[in-house]
């Protein structure tokens, strides 16, 4: 039997727990109830590349900034479109988010005339994470010292030519089609759906060489089992200082690389989006996650605000669009 001293005393403690939580309140700090559900964290490639590592890099110290269970979900696909197609359905409540290339949402929209989402309208954004450096790649085995020399044997041989890439209608399949087109070399670009089972065709000889982001390269270069010929953007990468750029290889105008950035689906509470930013904030400030993502071949940012990260999509669109128009390239 439930007696009044004990009625008194379950009301103070409730009183206390709501003065403690409109304490918390007043500090403008956000108070979410403690959740048992997992919160999956998208991943738009296969188990094992690049973004694969990196995520879960992220997501190892988000379950604590979080105090929730976070996972990896690996949505390989259709470059990024399968995954952009799940966190769209998924339901609202912040427990789903995408960490996917911002080819996702500029690129896609400009290509495909069958996409089944709409960037603007059926995701929110959060933040910005890392930049990619793309990077041009030969077996090590081979000769090649510069990508000149690349080029110079594959005029002599046309079966030196295969390039693999990952991706189709994605910001490196333009790079790639580019650089084909400014070195006047015949390069049948070959399409892989991630960076593992390139690498693999491009150590067993099936493919001549590779263009992808410097993250699916960085290791095997320096296990010198691969060997990076060139990288893109307008300077060197620390992760790889030896490696000459693009520019300085030749090719003054191919600076362009891409990114990652995270997303929730559209409806997403503006608290929960504000919960995902700050600890994205926190955990990209780690200077071992800084680090760790580096060595994988990332350049991290300082993640901004959801409304920075529109305004990039917007510059980004207006970079590439130019480029896009002129390959005339249209998929389903």
């Amino acid at each position: 039997m439930t007696t009044a001293t004990g009625h008194r005393a379950s009301r103070r403690r409730i009183t206390q727990q709501l003065a403690a939580a409109g304490t918390l309140l007043g500090t403008g700090l956000p108070v979410f109830a403690q959740s048992d559900a997992t919160m999956k964290f998208i991943v738009p490639f296969p188990a094992g590349g690049a973004a694969d590592q990196a995520a879960r890099v992220l997501v190892e110290k988000l379950k604590d900034e979080l105090k929730q269970n976070v996972i990896v979900e690996n949505r390989a696909g259709a470059s990024t479109r399968v995954a952009a197609e799940a966190l769209k359905n998924a339901p609202p409540d912040g427990n789903t988010v995408l960490m996917t290339l911002h080819d996702t949402m500029v690129i896609a929209p400009m290509v495909y005339t069958n996409l089944r989402y709409d960037p603007a309208k059926d995701f929110a954004p959060i933040a910005e994470l890392f930049n990619v450096t793309y990077a041009f790649a030969v077996n090590a085995t081979e000769p090649y010292k510069t990508i000149a020399e690349y080029f110079a044997a594959v005029k002599a041989d046309k079966n030196k030519g295969s390039m693999g890439t990952t991706g189709l209608g994605s910001s490196l399949h333009f790079l790639a089609f580019d650089l084909t087109k400014k070195s006047g070399v015949d390069l049948t670009i070959v399409p892989y759906q991630g960076g593992p089972a390139m690498v693999t065709n491009l150590l067993g000889g099936q493919i001549g060489s590779a263009i992808d982001g410097l993250g699916v390269f960085a290791e095997q270069h320096r296990q010198k089992k691969v060997r990076v010929l060139a990288v893109s953007g307008r300077a060197r990468v620390s992760q790889l200082p030896e490696v000459p750029t693009l520019v300085e290889s030749g090719f003054p105008s191919m600076t362009a690389g891409s990114g990652y950035a995270l997303y929730a689906p559209a409806g997403t509470p503006e608290p929960q989006i504000n919960r995902w930013n700050q600890a994205m904030r926190k955990v990209m400030a780690m200077p071992d996650v800084r680090t760790r993502l580096q060595t994988i071949g990332y350049e991290p940012v300082t993640p901004g605000t959801p409304a920075e990260l529109v305004q990039l999509r917007t510059r980004l669109t207006e970079f590439w669009g130019p480029l896009v128009r002129a390959t005339g390239y249209k998929s389903e």
